[in-house]
């Protein structure tokens, strides 16, 4: 399971197999939710993965703030003071919805056996991130449309 704002649109009520291709709204409608939905959130630019047990750091985006810190193949042991080794994806981004009022979070990281303590500040999501989100997002749901460029 990965961690993105796109995820939030897969897990719409359950729906047929014909129709999960397609939603029911304009692609402007959709272009139009998705920035409202992310305007003023916070993002950790990281895709975390469920390995059974514990989280993994899958990748990192170029521009988020986990990219400073964070390296593909980090497994996730505490986020801050909550313990990860058995947790689930679900549970870790619960984890960082709790830090949204500071934005801070603080992690025990292992890579290559050895444990690390890293700090990080959940950013606002950069223009680019937002159009990749979108342009994902129309791509998969309304086959032919395309991204208005949007200040």
């Amino acid at each position: 399971m990965l961690i993105t704002a796109a995820a939030v649109f897969a897990q719409d009520a359950p729906r047929s197999q014909e129709n999960q291709q397609r939603c029911n709204s304009t692609p402007r409608e959709c272009e139009e939710a998705i920035r409202k939905m992310l305007s003023g959130r916070r993002y950790l630019g990281a895709q975390i993965i469920d390995e059974n047990p514990g989280l993994i750091v899958k990748s990192t985006s170029a521009d988020g703030p986990a990219a400073r810190d964070l390296r593909p193949g980090d497994r996730i042991i505490a986020v801050n003071g909550k313990q990860m080794m058995t947790a689930s994806v679900k549970q870790f981004k619960q984890s960082l919805a709790d830090a949204k009022e500071t934005g801070k979070i603080f992690m025990i990281i292992q890579r290559r056996g050895a444990y690390r303590k890293v700090e990080l500040r959940l950013e606002p999501y950069p223009k680019a991130q937002v159009d990749k989100i979108i342009a994902a997002h129309l791509a998969q749901s309304h086959p032919g449309a395309v991204a208005a460029s949007q200040p």
